[in-house]
């Protein structure tokens, strides 16, 4: 186990997302799977992790449609939809439990990464210091637009009574899952130049 002092020696990428079971765990994998196979190098200097936490917005707008999302809404095991797909890249998460977004993370954070324009605005009303190190994966990634999410952020699933999985409408993951690959994919110098510290690694380049 890596000591507190070369941690934080290390930049911390952090990817954010509501209940971390789906988005932001894949954003984090597919990132560290990444790094490793085409820049194994940089492996030492970062870390990459993933959190949730679920916007007051989104909550109100799951409330007034008669759905509720009963706790603990974290420590819970990844949607069968990310065990999939991250097995099918060799990639085993079925030991992993998500976690909630905190005052320590945030600190810890030289870059946090929203899946969606409601994630971010929830961390920035939170933690204002945060502000400067706080965008979805798409604005850090493409630059500020229109469109600043993957997924829909106020899509609401099902929930499956038996095991408490998330039910998502066919074709829905699929189409998140393709936005994290292709925002990766193209953003990888961007990712490479800001845990190198070079200048143009930013959002605005």
């Amino acid at each position: 186990m890596l000591g507190i002092n070369n941690r934080r020696k290390k930049k911390f990428i952090l990817f954010v997302c509501c209940g971390n079971r789906e988005r932001s765990l894949i954003a984090e994998k597919l990132l560290q799977q990444r790094l490793a196979e085409q820049f194994h190098s940089l492996t030492s200097k970062v870390l990459v992790g993933s959190a949730g936490i679920f916007p007051q917005a989104y909550l109100k707008h799951a409330e007034e449609r008669g759905f509720q999302f009963k706790p603990p809404l974290f420590g819970k095991k990844p949607n069968i939809y990310a065990t999939r797909y991250l097995a099918q890249r060799g990639i085993d998460v079925t030991s992993y439990r998500s976690r909630e977004l905190s005052q320590q993370l945030v600190s810890r954070a030289h870059l946090i990464l929203a899946l969606d324009h409601l994630i971010k605005e929830e961390v920035l009303r939170l933690w204002p210091s945060s502000f400067g190190k706080v965008f979805t994966l798409k604005e850090f990634v493409l630059g500020p637009g229109s469109d600043l999410d993957i997924g829909d952020p106020f899509k609401l699933p099902e929930l499956d009574k038996e095991t408490g999985a998330w039910v998502w409408p066919e074709g829905y993951p699929a189409k998140f899952i393709a936005e994290i690959e292709d925002c990766l994919e193209r953003g990888m110098v961007k990712f490479v130049r800001f845990i190198e510290d070079i200048k143009g690694g930013g959002k605005d380049e």
